[in-house]
């Protein structure tokens, strides 16, 4: 939830724009090893691991899509803030990171969600796009694109929830790592009353990894 911020714009939440993965490491790298090692460890058995999970797309070498979304669950209005992104960023991110490599120090290689300030990135900050959309709306980019959240100026909360989508047969989900995530899953689950067999649909257990694609 982001909070409204009309009568009080001190809560406001800040508005951003940023990169959930590493640009520097992802167009230096010549292969995901780094990336298989990080995910093949992954326990889930703290929050962080999802985050981790996240923002490790593998390299520009190998190429692989990542994809990152979110659904709106309330009517979501250019007044009510929300999400923005730099249409066809993606494209260029290769370019970008060459022409800022002096930041790959300030910011590491192993920062894996790097928050770019506006007076940095003016360019960018100008061109970015709101995108606004109705409940149950979806909204999908390419992981490389540089994207955030504008703060909610208007009376009314926006409420949305992420999500990524990659690869169900990635050389990184191993028997050990898919097993944990199941769960992981399962548990935040029946946490708020959700049986997967009863109140999800086939499609939507083997999207959250409950099921094989096979089943």
């Amino acid at each position: 939830m982001f909070r409204p911020a009309k009568e009080h714009p001190k809560r406001a939440t800040m508005t951003n724009l940023h990169l959930d993965m590493n640009p520097w490491r992802y167009c230096k790298d010549k292969d995901n090893s780094h990336q298989i090692k990080v995910l093949t460890s992954l326990s889930y058995k703290y929050d962080h691991d999802w985050i981790t999970e996240n923002n490790e797309p593998g390299c520009d070498t190998v190429g692989e899509r990542h994809v990152q979304g979110l659904v709106n669950l309330a009517d979501n209005l250019e007044e009510d803030g929300g999400f923005w992104l730099c249409p066809g960023f993606h494209r260029y991110l290769a370019q970008w990171t060459t022409e800022h490599k002096k930041w790959s120090s300030e910011y590491g290689l192993y920062s894996t969600f790097n928050v770019f300030h506006e007076y940095d990135i003016p360019e960018l900050d100008a061109t970015a796009c709101h995108v606004s959309s109705r409940a149950g709306s979806a909204i999908l980019w390419d992981q490389r694109t540089m994207h955030g959240s504008r703060a909610n100026r208007s009376l009314r909360p926006r409420f949305a929830q992420f999500f990524k989508m990659f690869p169900a047969e990635h050389p990184t989900m191993i028997p050990e790592r898919a097993e944990n995530r199941r769960k992981a899953l399962l548990a935040k689950l029946q946490a708020v009353n959700i049986d997967p067999e009863i109140d999800l649909t086939l499609l939507g257990r083997q999207l959250f990894g409950l099921k094989n694609w096979s089943d």
